[in-house]
Order: C-alpha cells, then structure tokens, then sequence
C-alpha cells in the first residue's frame, strides 16, 4: 500500500499498533485495523485506520459493526471491544 501524503511504500503490519494523533498532537489511541477501497486501477487504497484507545488485544474481527456472530459474543463485542474504537479517515490521520 501506498502512503499518499509521503509517497512511501507501507506494509500494513507496519501500521498496526502504531499511535495515531489527532490535528493538535493528541494520541487518539493504536491502529487496531485498516479499511480500504479498490481504486479504478484494481488496486487497494487504505481509506480508514480503526483505532483503539483501550488495550489492543485480539479483536477477532468483533471490532467491524458489520460482523454477526452468536448474540452473545456480539453483544461483548459491542460493550468491551467497540466502546473504545475510533474510525479515522486516511486523510486525517497523524502516525
């Protein structure tokens, strides 16, 4: 993947569990995923970091509001793993 701001190749292992700040120097918390789009060429684009402010631990995929599991595990999900995520557009984030 291609860092648009410094043109430097990233491999996406090197984002997770990176800090990630705000405009005014803030840490926000750790990259705990990273969306992405297929661009017109075919290739991926990051367009979002999900971020924790908690501890990063295995999120087991629980973090994406769009996954469906038993009732129970997703109800942990959404009041221990979620209650501390941030999404962060690309374009707005300070590693």
């Amino acid at each position: 993947m291609r860092a648009d701001r410094s043109g430097e190749t990233l491999r996406a292992g090197a984002l997770l569990r990176r800090p990630v700040r705000d405009a005014d120097g803030r840490v926000l918390g750790r990259v705990a995923d990273i969306e992405t789009t297929r661009d017109g060429e075919g290739r991926e684009r990051v367009t979002a970091l999900i971020v924790t402010a908690g501890r990063w631990g295995r999120l087991l995929g629980y973090e994406r509001h769009e996954t469906a599991g038993p009732w129970l595990l997703e109800r942990l999900a959404h009041l221990v793993l979620r209650r501390h995520l941030t999404r962060v557009p690309w374009r707005d984030a300070r590693l």
